[in-house]
């Protein structure tokens, strides 16, 4: 049974294996070379610890163990927000305004935010949130997120920060998507998830949450977000990689590698909502962070080609 599991793992030759041996892999050499640097010293500074937020509801706990098996043990920390509390599972019921559907997603963000702030604000340096049927790829992400590029960009861009930084620059990562083709009403998709540090979590939930849509139920909560720190001048960043490609997907690998917008963009709502895409193998930066509508045997089946089980 065991063989005919990793046969069905291991499968070759579909696009999801095509784009996640060809372009996609995890950079395991740098992430381990820091983790030495760390460990022995050597570092300037510890590395980044993410905080990982998903949310499900009762009927999809089935959706976690493949979670935890797979990208969520690699988070500093990890925790599912439900509708009910299973201390094995590691959810929590956090009540929030109106009923649990889907078209008051807004609503159970807000609360998931706040108890968030309000819990491990002090402990994590970064925070990110996702469906449960998120994928992502931890070891990019923390790579990423200490990059120059990245500690540049939280230190407002003049220097490096030397860790005596008494304020930081807020920065809310992710896939930009113009809504409606409208670049003044720039958001980031909440299928592969958004990446916050300290000060844009405290922002939206001291700053924002009060005042923006404090009421409002809708299933658009990234276009609720975005436009909650759009109010107070903090914009998604540009997260592509230097060679143009994606490090924030909303759908699955395989997708990305076959889709190619119409003729006409404006035809079809993903290639109108895009900025500056490639397409094609060349869509997705090699060192991603992020995939979109991955269920448990997808999850599963990531791990082992990305990790080199196969």
């Amino acid at each position: 049974k065991e063989q005919d599991d990793r046969s069905v793992l291991c499968k070759k030759g579909d696009p999801n294996y095509q784009m996640l041996t060809k372009k996609v892999f995890v950079d395991l050499p740098n992430h381990e070379a820091a983790e030495k640097r760390a460990e022995h010293g050597l570092a300037k500074k510890r590395r980044a610890k993410i905080f990982c937020l998903v949310y499900t509801i009762e009927k999809n706990h089935h959706t976690i163990p493949a979670i935890k098996e797979t990208w969520g043990k690699k988070c500093d920390g990890f925790m599912v927000a439900s509708t009910k509390t299973d201390r094995e599972l590691g959810t929590v019921n956090i009540p929030h305004e109106g009923k649990e559907e889907y078209n008051n997603i807004w609503q159970k963000v807000r609360s998931m935010w706040s108890y968030v702030y309000d819990n491990y604000y002090e402990k994590y340096d970064w925070f990110h949130i996702g469906g449960d049927d998120l994928y992502l790829i931890v070891e990019n992400l923390r790579l990423y997120l200490e990059s120059e590029e990245i500690q540049l960009a939280s230190n407002g861009g003049h220097y490096l920060p030397n860790g005596s930084e008494e304020t930081q620059t807020p920065l809310f990562l992710g896939r930009r998507f113009a809504e409606g083709g409208n670049m003044d009403r720039i958001f980031i998709s909440g299928g592969s998830g958004y990446t916050m540090n300290k000060a844009t979590l405290k922002t939206l939930v001291v700053d924002g949450f009060p005042t923006c849509f404090p009421h409002k139920h809708t299933f658009s909560e990234d276009v609720m977000v975005a436009n909650c720190l759009r109010k107070r001048n903090i914009l998604p960043y540009d997260t592509k990689d230097e060679a143009g490609g994606e490090r924030y997907m909303p759908f699955a690998p395989g997708h990305h590698l076959n889709y190619l917008p119409p003729p006409n963009p404006k035809d079809d709502w993903y290639s109108n909502y895009s900025i500056n895409c490639k397409w094609g193998i060349d869509h997705c930066a090699a060192k991603s962070v992020a995939f979109h509508y991955i269920k448990g045997d997808l999850m599963r089946r990531m791990y082992a080609i990305l990790y080199h089980y196969c």
